[in-house]
């Protein structure tokens, strides 16, 4: 697997590569001279992983990726709300200049993307590249295939959701998007309340630790789902030519986080 992996990352490092590999197509003709692309996208996850130093959250997987990859310590989106974020990171544009500002706007009152901006799958696509947002591995369900851009587009984003068809599509742009950090928590308790670190700028309270520890507990249950996406990528021969993008789509869903833009509604993993 590629040390070009980065846990957080900036969408200007997602669109160097997209273009990179976009005009690298004219020069180069075989899939395996060109690296598959792969974003695996968390929901209201701030930067809260062993290897960011928090305490009683189990984070092996992500810890060792950003042991051998590259981890951002200032990383953040450019709204603290899905739809907009989202729409960002998708085109590599501020969401006040295609119109992708508003929360979920009503399908009716979308806007078409701008001349010259389109989503990095339409790139990709052009460049020879499979796009997949993959729901389903090993014929059991697996991610969500959540997009939630905010914009109106021509032609079809992805061309596959399976991760089964990736081997054979080389090379390939595929993402997984997890829920699990997203409220309506339900992981396997494992941190304890009475040892978890707050913010300094929440209430010192028992309801407010056990919060904190169920969020921690869904970062844990991400990790391990991750480490099952990289576990199959090796089993499928794909890691040493797969570059890998680990990120949140936004800050923590707590107080001063999710839709506020302070620090902890901005920062990412």
């Amino acid at each position: 697997m590629r040390l070009f992996r980065a846990l957080p990352l900036l969408t200007t490092s997602l669109f160097a590569v997209a273009l990179l590999l976009y005009k690298s197509h004219s020069t180069v003709s075989h899939a395996a001279e060109r690296p598959n692309v792969l974003w695996l996208i968390t929901e209201d996850m701030g930067p809260e992983l062993g290897c960011y130093g928090t305490e009683q959250v189990w984070t092996p997987v992500l810890d060792d990726l950003a042991r051998r990859g590259v981890r951002y310590s200032r990383a953040f989106t450019v709204t603290p709300v899905c739809s907009t974020s989202r729409s960002g990171f998708c085109t590599g544009m501020y969401p006040i200049t295609i119109g992708a500002h508003q929360h979920r706007t009503n399908a009716d009152q979308k806007q078409m993307l701008p001349d010259g901006v389109r989503p990095v799958t339409h790139w990709l696509q052009d460049a020879g590249y499979f796009t997949a947002n993959i729901t389903s591995m090993n014929g059991k369900k697996f991610g969500t295939g959540k997009t939630d851009w905010n914009f109106k587009f021509p032609g079809k984003p992805f061309q596959g959701d399976k991760w089964e068809e990736l081997k054979q599509r080389q090379p390939f742009y595929a993402q997984i998007n997890f829920s699990q950090s997203h409220r309506g928590w339900g992981a396997p308790a494992k941190a304890d309340p009475a040892k978890v670190t707050l913010p300094p700028y929440y209430p010192d309270h028992p309801a407010a630790r056990k919060d904190w520890a169920e969020y921690l507990d869904e970062i844990t249950e991400v990790d391990g789902l991750i480490g099952r996406v990289l576990k199959q990528l090796e089993a499928d021969g794909l890691a040493d030519n797969t570059i890998i993008f680990m990120f949140g789509d936004h800050g923590r869903a707590h107080m001063r986080g999710k839709q506020w833009c302070y620090d902890s509604g901005l920062r990412i993993p």
